[in-house]
């Protein structure tokens, strides 16, 4: 049996390859925790690159977890990532601040001489200390946290959150889904289309 593609046929499996070249590059991603709900945690820089964690747990409306909670979970979970936080508040009510993250014996530290950058900016993707909802699908939905301790920063089903080393200007990257969906969709095209010329 002869195999003839057509411009159809190419064009999707052109997309394919271009979903599976994607997923070369795609940022690292881990799930971790359990539960029926999931927020997730960006960590960004120039040594990490772009870590993606999907932190499962059980939300409660009357005692809301905050985004150090995310933080504790992904310190946990990921081995290969360390970090020193220094607590500005009290026990009572804590005022958390990352000073320093350490992945694979590189340390990137929060510079301690003027302009004080680069640092460990936290960023959201709705920008307010409430229950977020949205999710990152642009650069411009990151907006600038203002921290990660309750009550300064709340979570909900489906919020962002993110701490990026850089000079507190710029976004993180934008967040996009695996792009092994893509190349499935992109297959299932191609047999779709195949199987109707027959």
């Amino acid at each position: 049996m002869k195999l003839l593609l057509g411009w159809r046929s190419i064009s999707l499996l052109s997309a394919a390859g271009l979903c599976l070249c994607s997923s070369i590059s795609t940022a690292f991603t881990l799930s971790l925790g359990s539960g029926p709900d999931v927020s997730y945690f960006v960590l960004e820089s120039p040594n990490l690159g772009q870590r993606l964690y999907e932190v499962s747990y059980t939300y409660n409306s009357v005692t809301p977890q905050d985004a150090y909670f995310l933080l504790e979970q992904v310190l946990v979970a990921d081995p290969a990532v360390s970090a020193s936080i220094v607590n500005f508040g009290s026990a009572a009510s804590p005022n958390y601040l990352v000073t320093s993250i350490t992945f694979d014996s590189v340390m990137e530290q929060n510079s301690s001489a003027s302009p004080f950058t680069p640092f460990w900016a936290h960023w959201v993707a709705d920008g307010s200390a409430g229950f977020p909802t949205a999710s990152p699908v642009a650069a411009e939905t990151w907006t600038s946290g203002s921290g990660v301790s309750s009550p300064y920063r709340l979570i909900a089903p489906g919020s962002w959150d993110a701490l990026f080393y850089s000079n507190g200007s710029s976004v993180p990257l934008t967040v996009v889904p695996e792009p092994s969906a893509c190349l499935i969709f992109s297959i299932g095209l191609l047999a779709y289309g195949s199987k109707r010329r027959r």
